[in-house]
């Protein structure tokens, strides 16, 4: 009964909700600033971030709504971080800062409860990972219990005080900037119209040569793997340690993809020259039917183990768009892996490299690309298959296919009016 009683007060309720607080008769909303938002259609004094909610209703204590004692979030009481709960709010709305700063460990398994509530991740952080943390976790799942529904339904709606402004801003930027993206539109069909033809290589890269050490000059043994420049939320400890390389190894042998991968990426950066870490990821190459698991193995086994037959060929050529800026280039990198007799997986990447080198293959990526440059994957008739466009901190973009021995495909990267085509045969 209770339950009917609340869906049926339930517009007056969760609008009361909103109400009470806009009149300032409720408590401060507190909240965990997780991201700023890069966007320029807002202008400085309406910059958006990302919150998630905080409540002081622990009586609802459950397996997403977890509770952070007083001690460590610095507040004067126990607090439910809303893991499930994530808002956009204006910048201009936060008050003033509240209580401690929490730790990274703290702040990282807040975020993958909610990850995972959302199914955005395979696996939740373990119960002991939570309360080693100082966290504490209930015992009621939040989707099966009925006063925990009604509890989220509730939150979710006192947070339309938070999400509403933005959205209602967002529409009246859209609103006044219409004309504006119309004539931008109308201007870019008209460059392109008038712009030149892309470059286009009339040589065909026969990749079946590749694999047999035959290359093009212009096609240089890449001796630089370009990495990301922004951190993840985890820290690496790049010592090398036998007793991890054991069970990395060992892991390696799972069935659950994920755990493959993840080993196979740390072999990568603490088992230089390890005959059986080597060993592993070799046999990882050849025996896995997942795409993402094999790069990961390839991209490790290149890294401890440069030039090893099994993590096939990678080959790079300086793209010349014409807009070499401060020193700044284009590099295509080719990398092949042959999977079983015909097939063979192609990893197309480009990445912003020192024009002032002789050596392309040598030199070091910088650090992001040109926003808004294309990578764009052809059929031999010229129809785009797929694209990848660089954002602002792209270190690089990339493409991954399978292909079988004679079929044709082209790669272009393109920049504004400025493009290149390469043409490939497996």
């Amino acid at each position: 009964m209770s339950c009917r009683i609340f869906f049926r007060t339930a517009a007056s309720t969760l609008f009361g909700c909103s109400k009470t607080i806009l009149a300032g008769n409720s408590l401060p909303i507190n909240v965990i600033i997780i991201t700023e938002e890069n966007n320029d259609i807002f202008p400085q004094e309406w910059q958006v971030i990302s919150v998630m909610l905080l409540s002081g209703e622990t009586d609802f204590l459950n397996d997403v709504d977890l509770l952070i004692p007083s001690d460590i979030s610095g507040l004067e009481a126990d607090v439910l971080a809303q893991t499930w709960l994530i808002e956009e709010m204006f910048v201009c709305n936060l008050v003033k800062p509240v209580g401690k700063r929490l730790s990274r460990n703290v702040y990282d398994l807040l975020l993958s409860v909610g990850d995972y509530h959302h199914q955005i991740i395979d696996q939740p952080p373990t119960v002991s990972e939570i309360q080693l943390s100082g966290l504490k976790i209930g015992t009621k799942k939040a989707i099966e219990n009925l006063e925990i529904i009604n509890f989220h339904q509730y939150q979710l709606a006192c947070s339309d005080i938070l999400s509403l402004p933005v959205a209602a801003y967002r529409s009246y930027v859209k609103s006044i900037k219409f004309t504006e993206a119309v004539l931008e539109e109308a201007l870019q069909v008209e460059q392109e119209l008038i712009a030149e033809k892309p470059k286009k290589t009339s040589k065909v890269n026969l990749l079946s040569q590749w694999l047999q050490n035959t290359f093009d000059s212009q096609w240089q043994l890449l001796l630089q793997i370009p990495s990301l420049a922004i951190a993840t939320r985890s820290t690496v400890d790049f010592e090398s340690n036998p007793d991890e390389i054991a069970i990395l190894i060992k892991q390696i042998s799972e069935q659950d993809e994920h755990y493959k991968r993840k080993a196979a990426k740390r072999l990568g950066e603490i088992a230089v020259r390890n005959v059986n870490a080597i060993e592993a990821l070799v046999d990882l190459i050849r025996n896995t039917q997942d795409d993402e698991t094999l790069w990961v193995a390839v991209e490790s086994l290149w890294k401890i183990n440069p030039g090893n037959p099994a993590a096939g060929v990678r080959r790079v050529k300086l793209i010349d768009l014409g807009m070499q800026l401060r020193s700044e280039a284009v590099a295509l990198a080719v990398a092949l892996v042959p999977k079983g007799a015909s097939q063979v997986g192609v990893l197309l990447q480009v990445y912003s490299t020192d024009a002032q080198t002789q050596d392309i293959a040598a030199s070091k990526p910088l650090l992001h690309l040109p926003p808004g440059l294309k990578l764009i994957l052809l059929s031999e008739t010229g129809d785009i298959l797929r694209e990848v466009i660089a954002r602002n901190a792209d270190v690089y973009i990339q493409l991954k296919l399978n292909g079988e021995r004679g079929e044709k495909f082209s790669v272009k990267v393109a920049l504004e009016a400025a493009s290149i085509t390469e043409d490939f045969e497996i």
